[in-house]
């Protein structure tokens, strides 16, 4: 079993290299004012892109690549709206370790694509993140250019450890919503105490465009699905007994088991349209049983065994990422922590003396583990976002140690599971 879980790793390296696609249904605008229909290449885009791979079918071999010089505007339907323009860009730091004493502001006039996160009547948000920091931007429907909101820090120069911070973004919303006569009492509460965070900045300017405010972000990213499964439970188990305690001389046994194993849980998405990594919650059940003889030639000769079973019960939360990810193939891996309660049948430790008939026998001895927590290792495959098959390898674990016995379990764990839902 150890031989194939690594060879089906090895097998399964080459496929890190490959590019990952996620075409999602969208349209580009041409810098000539053309709509092409189509499909994009959709990401989980940290930085705002600076090109995208376009394909006006789904079955067409050749995506074309188009960047900042081609388009004047795309989108992924229902997720995400990009539109391009040419402004400036600050290029100060807000990262407190980098920071200096107050100095003009450096700004770069860069071509760039623009995220929208609202429009209305009177105003649109945007969303500019590059390597240097997240910054955002307000247009007036009436002007040709969108406005930075200026948020910037710096060292105060008389006393070096206090960082000073310029808010000026705070009089730039409120000159918006007096312009437009939405400055209520509360709203101008709510834009001195705003922080310089997407959800605070959204809630202002749709208070200000009043009823034709448009969202232009998918309203929930975020997703689900269940699934449930079956497969087997491959454990072995080194036990070791110290049979002759004057001369430290030591018996191990290794034993191994095949058990069923049942389980069920819930995947959570951190973004549901790419499904790149999710978070997944699993319960599972399986079980293992052993049969273990030691003999000790010191003193009385004698032969002593142990049957027991486990009935096993694991929580497990992970994290999975699909390294390879299309719609009807991914490869993924996955790394958790697994939580295990364990229960046992009546089990005893016997000893036969060579000697004497009369045996001894001792009731749930030794005192086996009833609780451990491991760290699995998961590796699979995703077929039509229907059936999984996926392996998993749990590293050795302690379930007894005291000064005559220790026992250590490692398993290894195939399975299928299905998905519902979508």
């Amino acid at each position: 079993m150890k031989h194939i879980y690594k060879f089906t790793f090895l097998l399964l390296i080459p496929f890190f290299s490959v590019a990952q696609s996620n075409y999602k249904p969208g349209y580009v605008v041409t810098l000539k004012g053309d709509t092409l229909r189509g499909f994009i290449d959709y990401h989980e885009w940290d930085m705002n892109p600076k090109d995208i791979r376009f394909k006006k079918g789904t079955g067409d071999a050749n995506a074309e690549n188009l960047s900042i010089k081609d388009a004047a505007a795309f989108a992924v339907n229902g997720q995400e709206y990009y539109e391009r323009y040419i402004l400036p860009v600050s290029q100060d730091l807000m990262d407190l370790a980098k920071l200096g004493a107050k100095t003009a502001i450096p700004y770069l006039t860069d071509t760039v694509f623009l995220k929208v996160i609202n429009k209305g009547k009177y105003l649109a948000l945007y969303r500019y993140v590059d390597a240097i920091k997240t910054r955002f931007y307000l247009k007036e429907t009436a002007e040709a250019l969108p406005q930075e909101l200026e948020y910037h820090a710096y060292y105060n120069a008389e006393e070096s450890s206090v960082v000073k911070y310029d808010y000026r973004y705070r009089t730039q919303l409120q000159q918006a919503a007096e312009k437009y006569n939405t400055a209520t009492s509360s709203l101008i509460g709510q834009i001195s105490g705003a922080n310089y965070n997407e959800p605070g900045l959204v809630k202002i300017v749709q208070a200000i465009n009043g009823n034709s405010s448009s969202q232009f972000i998918a309203k929930e990213l975020s997703g689900t699905r269940w699934f449930a499964g079956a497969g087997i439970n491959y454990s072995s188990l080194k036990f070791v007994t110290s049979v002759n305690t004057s001369t430290s001389t030591k018996s191990t046994t290794n034993t191994s088991s095949i058990f069923p194993k049942i389980d069920g849980g819930v995947d959570v998405f951190i973004n549901n349209s790419t499904r790149n990594l999710l978070f997944r919650v699993e319960l599972s059940f399986t079980g293992s049983q052993y049969n273990i003889t030691s003999n000790d030639q010191g003193g009385v000769p004698s032969t002593s065994t142990l049957d027991f079973k486990q009935y096993l019960g694991t929580l497990t939360p992970q994290i999975i990422y699909n390294f390879y990810n299309k719609e009807q193939l991914k490869l993924f891996v996955g790394v958790g922590a697994g939580f295990t309660l364990a229960s046992y049948n009546h089990y005893q430790y016997i000893t036969k003396y060579e000697t004497s008939s009369l045996d001894k026998i001792q009731d749930g001895y030794p005192d086996l583990e009833k609780f451990w927590v491991s760290t699995p290792i998961k590796l699979g495959i995703g077929i039509n976002n229907r059936l999984e098959i996926n392996i998993c390898y749990n590293p050795s674990v302690s379930i007894l140690y005291n000064a005559q016995f220790s026992g250590n379990i490692t398993s290894y764990q195939a399975g299928v599971n299905y998905f519902f839902g979508k």
